[in-house]
């Protein structure tokens, strides 16, 4: 099932945003024959020239979004490791150890995407803070109600974030 696909026209490897959905798809096609005995469902594939970092999967749209610039600047392999990674998401979300063992059965060689060479296109909007131990949070839309994922794994008022930075204060 083809959702979207965007043409951007060459990237540095030579290669159009059609021809690495077609690439991507019949890679699909590979491992669910290989591996699930063609039991997943064809996820939506997009490449997304507005995100940064290398991909994720959405469990409630059944979709794989994968980075355009992640592309453009490290190439097929590290677009295909990330792919990998994000199939593996079909079948275990979380990064359990049952997922890295999954991840590596697939392919997926790397832990994690490579970081951008490009910044990114617009500074974060809103900075946050932990009261507690003092960790930021960085975001280009307002939290309500969030406290700090590294001091509680669930929302807890005892953490909530505090804002520092507001565009609308300057």
């Amino acid at each position: 099932m083809k959702e979207l696909t965007l043409d951007f026209g060459p990237a540095t490897s030579g290669l159009t945003a059609d021809e690495v959905y077609r690439d991507l798809v019949a890679e699909f096609h590979r491992l669910n024959a290989t591996y699930f005995d063609n039991g997943l469902k064809m996820p939506a594939i997009i490449l997304s020239r507005r995100k940064s970092f290398g991909g994720y999967y959405q469990p409630a749209r059944h979709r794989i979004v994968l980075s355009w610039q992640a592309y453009e600047e490290y190439g097929w392999d590290e677009t295909l490791n990330t792919f990998r990674h994000e199939v593996a998401h079909i079948v275990h979300f979380n990064h359990s150890r049952a997922f890295w063992e999954l991840a590596n059965l697939l392919g997926a060689t790397k832990r994690y995407a490579s970081r951008p060479l490009k910044q990114p296109r617009t500074p974060h909007r809103y900075v946050y803070e932990c009261a507690v131990c003092s960790r930021r949070v960085y975001r280009n839309r307002r939290l309500r109600r969030a406290s700090c994922g590294s001091c509680d794994k669930v929302y807890n008022p005892l953490y909530a974030l505090r804002l520092v930075k507001d565009p609308a204060s300057r």
